[in-house]
């Protein structure tokens, strides 16, 4: 973790460049009166004359000194404010939100981004804390982060909710809170920069909610295999038990009294090669094969099956609808559609009750949006 950034003040570089000024001024000072009053002793013995050249040369002095003063402080400010501008522009050209802040919270500084949070401008919002612009609840939460950061020495990264002055918009930022010392090692303030980081928090979540359905598929999935072999060799079983029944069946006579039994597991057997043939489908083993199929009259077959599927304590009222209508459907799947409903129906009943199936013929736009179907009628 980085430790506590140290900068040079504004006040230290203006010191550094006084006194390289004061230094220069100083040498050329001592060179102008120690070579000039020399020539002047050697060149000119008139007292008179000596005086004027004297009060000459000091103006001279004066008018040389001053530009040259003139000079170096215009090249001093100008540099200071040229490095002082393009600090500026680089940080108001963050679009993370970038702020400093004294050790008791006063903001020293901000960049237009961060004028956004709080909807004022840089010079208005210095000099004041957060209790100036947010609730106490968040300004809380802001102080403890600072407090923190400058506690531990060096950066701390927090996630934080904020409010958007401007559109109220919640924002979750990431926040890097770093300690500010000078040379010395004296507390300056805290530097915060901000991210937005919801849409990535929305695709993390999103991302991670897409990957647990792809667990569930790959589950489904080997179930379905798994389904889908035990299917075959438990249908290859029920062609052996079928044949031998229906040879059987055919051999005995018409009054044979064990024929009813016969002709009981026959029944039994297709029944379980129907649920065979679900299974198949279930494992996408098994070729879809829709027909047009009348919605009653499939359901009334089904109903003493379903009855069965709910169990005890639960009845199951119809309802057909007022036309017969048809569609176009495996009746495989129809069975399957079915059994989830009466299944999910009892297990959310957890007890005894009653379900209600109700069927009716909507032909206007009561589709779901995930499904790419067009409403209407068979004809």
């Amino acid at each position: 973790m980085p430790e506590s950034m140290q900068i040079h003040p504004r006040a230290e570089v203006a010191i550094t460049g006084a006194l390289r000024v004061a230094l220069l001024y100083a040498g050329f000072s001592g060179l102008w009166i120690l070579l000039s009053d020399r020539a002047v002793e050697v060149l000119v013995h008139d007292p008179a004359l000596m005086t004027r050249i004297s009060i000459a040369k000091g103006w001279v002095f004066v008018a040389v000194t001053a530009t040259m003063l003139f000079v170096m402080v215009k090249r001093l400010v100008e540099s200071v404010a040229s490095r002082e501008a393009k600090l500026q522009a680089l940080i108001h050209a963050i679009p993370d939100l970038v702020w400093l802040k004294d050790p008791k919270g006063v903001y020293l500084s901000c960049n237009q981004a961060f004028e956004g949070l709080y909807g004022a401008r840089e010079a208005d919002i210095i000099g004041k804390t957060d209790y100036d612009f947010t609730s106490r609840e968040e300004a809380d939460l802001f102080r403890r982060n600072d407090q923190e950061a400058i506690e531990m020495g060096h950066t701390l990264q927090k996630e934080e909710w904020v409010t958007m002055a401007e559109t109220g918009q919640q924002l979750l930022l990431q926040s890097l809170k770093t300690p500010i010392r000078d040379r010395k090692g004296a507390l300056i303030g805290v530097l915060g920069i901000g991210r937005d980081i919801t849409e990535h928090r929305r695709l993390v979540m999103e991302q991670e909610q897409l990957q647990a359905r792809l667990h569930q598929a790959q589950k489904m999935e080997l179930v379905g295999r798994f389904a889908g072999e035990v299917a075959h060799d438990y249908n290859n079983m029920l062609g052996v038990i079928l044949g031998n029944a229906d040879l059987a069946l055919h051999q005995m006579s018409a009054a044979g009294p064990e024929r009813k039994q016969l002709e009981e597991i026959i029944k039994a057997a297709r029944h379980s090669a129907e649920l065979t043939r679900q299974l198949l489908s279930f494992a996408r083993q098994q070729p879809i094969d829709p027909k047009v199929l009348d919605v009653d009259e499939s359901l009334n077959g089904l109903r003493s099956g379903l009855e069965q599927l709910a169990g005890p304590g639960i009845s199951i009222t119809w309802k057909p609808g007022a036309e017969s209508w048809k569609i176009r459907m495996d009746p495989t799947q129809l069975h399957q559609v079915l059994t989830n409903l009466i299944v999910n129906a009892r297990d959310a009943m957890g007890g005894p009750g009653r379900i209600e199936l109700v069927t009716s013929l909507r032909d206007d736009n009561y589709t779901c949006a995930s499904v790419t179907t067009t409403p209407g009628r068979l004809e």
